[in-house]
Parts: C-alpha cells; sequence; structure tokens
C-alpha cells in the first residue's frame, strides 16, 4: 500500500510539472520531467474576519512543503468567486522556507490593502498559495491540474478562504426594518420591527399579510461572534380557512447587526405537515 500511495504521489507531482510546460514544448521522455511543488494543510485554523476590527483579525492555516525543494510561498487574495487568472490576484505576502512548513496568517487589514477596499460583512475573499521552488519555478492553482487540486488525498492547499462577519450587538439591532426581499409574501416595502437581546432577535410582522388565529412575533437566534442566523419552527400566522397556523424554519441565514442586514431562507409549513415551499426572507435597518 505505501507503494502505491507514493506512485500516486509521484505521478501527481509529475502532472504538476506537466501542466507548468510553455504551449509548444515537446516532452519526449515523462521520466526526464523536472518533479513539481506543492503544499499540503497540515493545520486548517480560523477562517473568520471581523468587520468591525480588520487590524486585529485574521485566518490561519499551517501548510508544508511537498515536492522539489522551495525557496518561498506568496499569499495573493481576489474577492470571491476564485480565478485561476494570476493578473486579477493581488499580493498579500510572502513567507521564507524555513524548515518545511509555512505558519500563514493574514489580517483584515491586510486584505484591505492588497486590494485597496475595506471588506464588509457578508463577503468571502480568496486567498491563493503560489510555491516558488529553489529552481525558480512557480506552482500554484492556474498551473496545476483541477482535478488534482481537489483529491482529498493529497491534501493540496492551494487556496484557503476569508469570510467576513460582524459580531451581534443587540443595541445596533434593535429598530425599525423595510422588507427588501420576500418571496413567500411578497410583502417588499413593508416595515417591521426587531427588539435585540444576548443572541437573539424577535421581530414583530416579519409576514404582515399574515393573520389569526395564530399570529406571533418571529424568533431569530444569532450567534453573537459571527451573526450567523438561524431560526427554529415555530408558529407565526394564517391565511384564512384552511391555512391556519403555518410555521417557519430556517438555517444559514446572517445578522449584520453593524449593518443593519438579515437574510435567511425560511421553509413555510402547515400543521398537517404540508410544506409550501422554502423563499428568501432579507431585511434593512431603516
Amino acid at each position: 500500500m505505501k507503494k502505491i500511495i507514493s506512485s500516486l504521489f509521484y505521478t501527481a507531482l509529475v502532472a504538476i510539472a506537466m501542466s507548468s510546460c510553455q504551449k509548444g514544448e515537446v516532452v519526449q521522455d515523462v521520466n526526464s520531467l523536472s518533479i513539481g511543488s506543492y503544499v499540503t494543510l497540515v493545520t486548517a485554523g480560523n477562517n473568520i474576519i471581523d468587520a468591525t476590527n480588520l487590524a486585529g483579525s485574521k485566518v490561519a492555516a499551517s501548510v508544508k512543503e511537498y515536492g522539489s525543494a522551495q525557496e518561498k510561498l506568496i499569499v495573493y487574495v481576489t474577492k470571491a468567486p476564485q480565478t485561476s487568472d494570476r493578473t486579477l490576484w493581488k499580493k498579500v505576502k510572502e513567507y521564507t522556507n524555513n524548515g518545511g512548513t509555512y505558519n500563514l496568517e493574514v489580517t483584515g487589514q491586510e486584505i484591505a490593502t492588497a486590494l485597496g477596499t475595506t471588506p464588509g460583512p457578508g463577503e468571502t475573499y480568496i486567498l491563493y498559495n503560489q510555491v516558488i521552488t529553489k529552481d525558480g519555478r512557480k506552482f500554484d492553482v492556474s498551473n496545476t491540474l483541477p482535478d488534482l487540486a481537489t483529491v482529498g488525498q493529497y491534501n493540496l492547499k492551494l487556496t484557503w478562504n476569508a469570510v467576513v462577519v460582524c459580531p451581534f450587538v443587540p443595541a445596533q439591532a434593535t429598530g425599525k426594518y423595510t422588507i427588501t426581499k420576500d418571496g413567500w409574501d411578497g410583502a417588499v416595502g413593508q416595515t417591521c420591527n426587531i427588539v435585540g437581546s444576548a443572541g437573539k432577535a424577535v421581530v414583530s410582522y416579519l409576514f404582515p399579510w399574515a393573520d389569526v388565529p395564530g399570529y406571533n412575533p418571529v424568533t431569530i437566534t444569532v450567534d453573537p461572534a459571527t451573526g450567523a442566523a438561524t431560526v427554529a419552527k415555530q408558529t407565526y400566522g394564517s391565511y384564512g380557512a384552511g391555512y391556519e397556523n403555518f410555521t417557519c424554519e430556517g438555517t444559514g441565514g446572517f445578522f449584520f447587526s453593524c449593518k443593519g442586514d438579515f437574510n435567511i431562507n425560511l421553509t413555510h409549513k402547515l400543521p398537517n405537515g404540508s410544506n409550501y415551499g422554502t423563499y428568501p426572507i432579507a431585511l434593512k435597518k431603516q
């Protein structure tokens, strides 16, 4: 088994070398190719940036040299989505190879400086690891076979993410909001009120066209550190005979109190289990 795995790694590194050849080159013998180089993941660290503290928050990862000897590693950045076009990458920093392991750290301010723009809550940034070998060759996601980069066995760490959030502050969250997206009720432009408390936000009239019986405020549970939001299953209102006591529930939302934004996808059901689908809802503080 060890021989098989070793052979696979060798094949992978030769594939990296082949992918970096220039157009027009003729390869006579695969055994004459030089070995490529990349980094593998040792430890995945934090991937969250606090928009309210760019200088003091950072993303991190520990990676290790593999293949041809490396001189250094350069970290670049773009705003998502990921791209293999190096001309769009902006240099963040570089690390000299010292013992084969790189402990990478990038602050929100370093991303802002590299791109010349201020990262905001809800945005994702892609970081690219480019290795420079001692003989001057460059290897990164732009010249590595896509299939190789995504095979878990090789554990390549060619890219990593920085997700920008802001902590949930109840006092910031409290106030009057405008409904900016509503795929269920169609109530865009209507208003609702939110009262924030520790890890929670209670919304009155989230679905303003709903009526009694069973009309209730909707409680949002919010992660105080990241603003990640969920809505546990709860009854919020009715829409006439046969459509009483609808419930809503959802995960994967965000409540960014620092900018007065809330968004989530909610699933609507009747008490008998009838599922009426999942629809987005978004609010903006006035």
